[in-house]
């Protein structure tokens, strides 16, 4: 009987093992390179690209071999006038920019920082892409979570946690102050990777209280946990965002694919739910935090959209560290127009000048 026991038990184990390193494997099979390169810069007819380096504000209009050409818009309208990135667009105009000649410059992509100051409170959708809700088995609809995080650079290294995962979004930015869920004054864009712990995420999660509310503020919100960029962008018009695909790959092998046409939540559904959500008792460990700020949501605070499949988390594997990444992975994430990011996970992070998104404000 023990030896049947046994048997049954070695069995087990071993189902359970294969059945980890299963959900664990990657959901594509193509490297970096394999597929077609992706647009990187939009005509100035369907969005004007900004990007910030320590010449100033710069209005992109090309970019290839690490480096980036660009009107340089600092030194045709000064630094005073530039200093706020949004501001500068809302006084000039979209359709003077979009015709604009000025003083033209090549600058290095590894020169380029923040393209604007952002605040460390962003509002974040969780499942809100199909496939990413059956990966990690939820069949709730899309629910909403602080994201409590300053931005990194485009090429800020991320520090290492334990069960340290990815997710490639589209953050989006309000053009204006939205102080209520029929306030939407349209949106910026731009790259990001919503980095988490979870591990932390895991064992703060309360299954009682509603999704969102407890373990992703915590998960989701340390240091080093949001590098966007590089690229600001302003379309002209707002379905441009719905048709935009995202790559994410570690150490060179591609593990997220997808298109922001599969998005459920519109931008406007998520600030609208937030409005209606922010009431709720969301929690950073024992702190109680808050969805929106008071005030409503800030320009200079990011939407997060959401990620789809082909994350590392999957519920099986949260005891398993090898299925997720390791100090001196690299990962890298595109989308079509808006740039890339290269993040290397490093053990500890480190603090390190970067350049200032504005003249007076220097980021972490």
């Amino acid at each position: 009987m023990l030896r049947r026991l046994a048997i049954v038990l070695v069995l087990l184990l071993a189902a359970f093992w294969a059945a980890t390193l299963y959900v664990s494997r990657p959901l594509f099979s193509e490297r970096l390179g394999d597929l077609p390169p992706l647009p990187v810069v939009a005509d100035r007819s369907e969005a004007l690209t900004l990007a910030r380096s320590a010449q100033g504000l710069l209005l992109v209009t090309g970019a290839e071999a690490g480096q980036v050409r660009a009107i340089n818009l600092t030194a045709s309208f000064g630094r005073e006038a530039t200093s706020d990135t949004l501001e500068f667009v809302r006084e000039t105009g979209y359709e003077t920019l979009q015709t604009l000649e000025g003083p033209k410059v090549t600058v290095a992509m590894d020169e380029l920082g923040l393209p604007l100051a952002l605040r460390d409170v962003h509002l974040a959708a969780g499942t809100n892409y199909a496939e990413h809700a059956d990966e990690v088995l939820l069949d709730d609809p899309p629910f909403l979570f602080p994201k409590l995080a300053a931005a990194t650079p485009w090429n800020a290294p991320v520090a290492w946690t334990k069960r340290l995962d990815y997710e490639a979004e589209l953050a989006a930015i309000p053009l204006a102050t939205v102080t209520g869920p029929d306030d939407l004054p349209g949106y910026a864009v731009l790259l990001a990777n919503d980095v988490t712990d979870r591990l932390t995420l895991v064992r703060e999660l309360d299954l009682d209280e509603p999704m969102g509310t407890t373990g992703f503020a915590a998960g989701k919100g340390q240091a080093g946990f949001l590098p966007v960029g590089p690229w600001l962008v302003i379309p002209r018009k707002p379905e441009f965002y719905r048709d935009l695909e995202f790559r994410l790959y570690v150490d060179g092998r591609l593990r997220q694919r997808f298109n922001t046409r599969d998005m459920i939540l519109s931008i406007d559904d998520i600030l609208r739910q937030g409005f209606r959500d922010r009431s709720m008792g969301y929690r950073k460990g024992p702190t109680r935090v808050s969805l929106i700020p008071d005030e409503g949501v800030p320009t200079g605070s990011l939407i997060l959209t959401g990620t789809a499949g082909g994350v590392a988390f999957k519920p099986l594997n949260i005891w398993w560290q090898p299925a997720y990444l390791q100090t001196g992975n690299v990962v890298r994430t595109e989308a079509s127009y808006l740039g890339a990011l290269q993040n290397i996970v490093v053990l500890e992070y480190p603090q390190r000048p970067t350049v200032a998104a504005t003249d007076g404000a220097s980021l972490p």
